[in-house]
């Protein structure tokens, strides 16, 4: 009996079994970001510009901090302002502000997330009955507005560009952000 047919037999199954794994050829990497350099990410998306009821908020000087081995922080100058010249309206204070969650990643949606976000700290530069009624206003617009988890999509920075196609994954661990990037 002869068994010629066995090496093309086992060459067809062997190009099925390449073309059929053909999606997951490729290798992966994980990208270390420190918070410097998501510092400098985020200074690339601000200043920020946000209505809250009548009130106007304008966030500057963003700086990334990684608080404990889960959360991570945004601090940001924040002016709170309502200018109706008409209605003889012209309100402006400055606060520091700090904003933290835990970071995630939906890779069906190709989203950063921000897992149980909170306001830790807003600090009016001057302490009155307009600051203290701003502080309310946008505590409670916080609650009203904000999403858990937030979603935000992944920024368009330089650093990010050539692999952002292939982020699998956005982890924080050990003070440290990581991009889990998959090359096909």
């Amino acid at each position: 009996m002869r068994k010629n047919w066995l090496f093309p037999a086992c060459a067809l199954l062997f190009a099925a079994a390449m073309l059929s794994a053909r999606g997951y050829a490729g290798f992966g990497t994980t990208v270390p970001v420190s918070a410097e350099t998501a510092t400098n990410i985020a200074r690339s998306l601000f200043p920020v510009s946000l209505k809250s009821g009548t009130d106007n908020l304008f966030l500057t000087d963003p700086v990334v901090i990684f608080i404990d081995d889960r959360r991570i922080g945004l601090q940001a100058r924040l002016q709170v302002y309502d200018h109706r010249p008409e209605q003889g309206i012209a309100i402006s204070e400055e606060a520091q502000a700090q904003v933290s969650g835990e970071v995630g990643y939906d890779p069906k949606t190709r989203q950063i997330l921000l897992y149980e976000p909170r306001i830790d700290q807003l600090v009016f530069d001057n302490a009155n009955e307009l600051t203290r009624r701003l502080h309310a206003a946008v505590l409670a617009a916080w609650e009203v507005q904000v999403t858990n988890p937030i979603r935000a999509e992944v920024p368009p920075h330089p650093f990010i560009a050539p692999f952002k196609e292939g982020i699998q994954d956005v982890t924080y661990e050990k003070r440290s952000i990581f991009i889990q990037v998959w090359y096909p």
